[in-house]
């Protein structure tokens, strides 16, 4: 949706709509060198060299813009393990450990949240399911998302799809997002673009941002 004119077309419907910025699960478990994925011989270097440092980059440039930032985290535990939620990834998932509660794994990588931002928990893939970011977004006057983090293909896709069948207006942006795998990376891109949103990459978004005609809050 942004092939033709993608500039005018990402601020045509920045400054039309109230925009916020929503940073899906950079966790030590997802990003760190001693995570969980790191563990299981995951190559994490692409999303802490480029990724990550991308995403400090754009959270900056939105906070001089007083574009609204929810981060989401992901919480795993007992309480919210089901069955069929434990046997993906072939059962593995039930032997891996993640993102569990008051854990090392489940804190922020590289980004902190202010106070002026919002963080929901999350325990599935998607930031909507079974969340109050529907409601937050709602009492906000939220239309459009712009969405980034990890993995792309995974919770990052999944929040783009549930957004887009909330009617928000989804706009992913690809140097801001890691999968660990550029193939799943592409793909999700590919899909999100096709079906559900647009792409765009941080220069251009932070270009938009830093004309300062726009007005968030």
């Amino acid at each position: 949706m942004l092939e033709k004119n993608p500039g005018k077309l990402l601020t045509d419907l920045m400054r039309s709509t109230k925009a916020v910025l929503i940073v899906v699960d950079v966790q030590n478990d997802f990003c760190h060198s001693e995570g969980a994925f790191s563990k299981k011989n995951v190559d994490l270097s692409h999303i802490q060299k480029i990724i990550v440092p991308n995403i400090v980059s754009l959270i900056r440039k939105c906070r001089k813009s007083n574009l609204p930032i929810i981060f989401i985290r992901t919480i795993h535990s007992g309480w919210t393990n089901s069955p069929s939620w434990q046997g993906r990834i072939g059962g593995m998932a039930k032997k891996t450990p993640i993102c569990l509660p008051d854990s090392w794994g489940a804190k922020f990588y590289k980004v902190k949240p202010d106070s002026s931002d919002c963080i929901v928990t999350k325990h599935r893939y998607s930031a909507f399911t079974g969340t109050d970011l529907d409601l937050i977004l709602r009492s906000k006057g939220i239309e459009t998302v712009l969405i980034c983090g990890v993995a792309t293909n995974v919770c990052v896709e999944t929040t783009a799809r549930d957004g887009f069948n909330l009617n928000y207006n989804v706009i992913l942006i690809e140097d801001c997002c890691g999968a660990f795998s550029l193939e799943e990376h592409e793909s999700a891109l590919n899909s999100v673009r096709k079906y559900f949103g647009n792409v765009t990459e941080s220069k251009g978004l932070m270009k938009i941002l830093g004309r300062g005609k726009i007005k968030w809050r």
